[in-house]
């Protein structure tokens, strides 16, 4: 497991955060919310993009326990919606990601296995 998704996964919220959270995945497109959430054009790569809302998160987190006047609580729902949307999007790629390449594994070790009983058949007939 990467430091990236156990840092993910030990994201221990108020119920009522993560309850406003799920309900709003829903509504996330990121074509047109990432880019406004992160203040910047969304880069391509997705590990960044979670370790930038990451960070925007622990921000309104500390907000939040310090009591910081300056704490929003729509944003901070808001910034969770997107960190569980991109973090599910993520999760998708990478199991994707490994069907295909388990599915290649054996298809070259069947392959492999294949052509070498082929082989050493042909040579034990000589």
């Amino acid at each position: 497991m990467t430091e990236l998704m156990a840092e993910l996964q030990n994201l221990k919220r108020p119920k009522l955060l993560m309850s406003a959270a799920k309900a709003g995945g829903a509504m996330y497109h990121r074509d047109h919310h990432l880019s406004r959430i992160l203040g910047q054009i969304a880069p391509d790569c997705i590990q960044k993009i979670l370790r930038l809302l990451l960070i925007q998160e622990q921000e309104l987190e500390t907000q939040r326990k310090t009591g910081n006047a300056e704490y929003r609580a729509a944003r901070h729902v808001e910034v969770l919606i997107a960190l569980r949307s991109e973090a599910t999007r993520w999760q998708a790629a990478q199991q994707e990601n490994q069907v295909k390449a388990s599915g290649m594994e054996a298809f070259f070790s069947a392959t492999y296995a294949a052509n070498a009983s082929l082989m050493a058949g042909s040579s034990a007939g000589c």
